[in-house]
């Protein structure tokens, strides 16, 4: 199977992915989750007439001739508390009112403490009042019916307060993936291995926490060994949790001890993709399950690794989320023009917020270099246009699914 460029890959991805179904949850769980219908108010909002403020709720018409020269003067005849229903001893006159505190007839007007003088029963007025000052009307910033969330909208804190003004108890979000992360490699070891020639398998724990940043909850099963047999029986364990995708690292290139490929073959799964011309990371697979499970084999080198969970298993979350693509930042680099014979570069690199912004490339590109990583904050991704001149495009190394990616969010 020949290698797709990048493009050409992502788009394979997002055609494969299936929009997960929603599901329904309370409001207070909903934090960082993607709402799937559209969401309605259930009050009105303000739910009745309320003062905006401390002072006292008069009839605007009482201070229409009102100045330094002729003040008005009117009995205090009650108090309005927010929570509490109003008390009048009669009116008209001024009714004293907290923030918040609902109107009632007559008053159709607030005026601020601070603009009247108080006498022990009554207030002073050396200014009209315009009807209607200082009053939040019922409704004016939802009524009960309105569309006031849509679907694909993600749920932030401020989403969260503005649905709880709204009577809103929870939200129909589109279900989370289920992810499994199984590593690949007779010489895997978690934590305290054993041996001397063992390696601390790095890709399954990054991988998996990657997922968990952006809200999922992965499963990491053991690493597998370079068999075939072996294989199969680990990612049918894998298929047991009915998962959404399965991500492996290592096995997918063409050495005698790659068996992730057959392993899928055994298994019956459509391999939509075997090599992608970029670097690092070009022996990446994706293929799907006769379950519909999606399943990405990514290179045993863990900077590559991390870019094809970065770019290909992210692009396939956000496709099931039913989010768009992410488009990067374009910035100016110094760098060789003309076609690159490996198809796209991703490079690591740290974004400087300025002013003025600025990216500034890692000296140690290898894929197998972790520590570069440790200074790094982004990714560069090195394409060309039709005419052939280089296009450089910043992605934040953190995904984030607010909008379109915006490098330096989470920076």
């Amino acid at each position: 199977m020949n290698r797709i460029d990048f493009p050409a890959a992502l788009t394979c991805i997002e055609n494969a992915a299936q929009h997960l179904p929603v599901e329904p949850v309370a409001i207070g769980a909903a934090l960082g989750r993607i709402i799937g219908v559209d969401v309605v108010a259930r009050a009105d909002y303000p739910r009745f007439d309320c003062s905006a403020m401390d002072g006292f709720a008069v009839v605007a018409a009482d201070a229409d001739d009102a100045s330094s020269d002729r003040p008005v003067r009117l009995d205090l005849v009650g108090e309005s508390r927010a929570g509490a229903a109003a008390t009048l001893v009669s009116a008209p006159g001024a009714c004293a009112i907290s923030t918040g505190a609902p109107i009632v007839a007559p008053f159709d007007a607030v005026v601020a403490k601070e603009r009247v003088v108080r006498e022990p029963s009554a207030v002073v007025l050396t200014e009209p009042v315009g009807l209607g000052r200082n009053i939040r009307r019922r409704g004016e910033d939802a009524r009960q019916g309105d569309v006031v969330a849509t679907r694909g909208q993600l749920v932030t804190p401020e989403v969260i307060g503005a649905l709880c003004c709204f009577g809103v108890p929870g939200i129909d979000a589109i279900r989370l993936p289920r992810v499994v992360v199984l590593t690949t490699g007779d010489e895997l070891r978690r934590t305290n291995g054993t041996g001397e020639h063992f390696v601390h398998d790095s890709n399954g724990p990054m991988i998996a926490a990657m997922t968990q940043q952006i809200g999922l909850a992965p499963h990491l099963i053991t690493p597998a060994p370079d068999e075939r047999g072996a294989l199969v029986t680990s990612i049918e364990q894998a298929l047991a949790a009915a998962p959404d995708l399965i991500i492996s690292t290592g096995g997918i290139s063409v050495g005698d001890h790659d068996q992730v490929p057959a392993a899928l073959q055994t298994l019956g799964a459509t391999i939509h993709f075997r090599g992608v011309a970029m670097r690092p990371g070009k022996p990446v697979l994706f293929a799907t399950l006769p379950s519909g499970c999606l399943y990405f084999g990514l290179p045993g080198n863990p900077v590559a690794a991390a870019v094809g969970a970065r770019f290909f298993v992210i692009a396939a979350i956000r496709a099931m989320l039913g989010l768009r693509r992410e488009r990067g930042c374009a910035v100016a680099m110094d760098g060789p023009g003309g076609a690159d014979t490996v198809g796209t570069r991703i490079l690591k690199a740290r974004w400087h917020p300025g002013p003025p912004p600025a990216v500034t490339l890692a000296a140690d590109q290898r894929s197998h270099t972790m520590r570069p990583l440790l200074e790094c904050n982004s990714w560069v991704v090195r394409s060309v246009d039709p005419k052939g001149d280089p296009v450089w495009t910043c992605f934040a190394m953190t995904p984030s699914f607010v909008g379109d990616q915006e490098v330096g969010r989470s920076q």
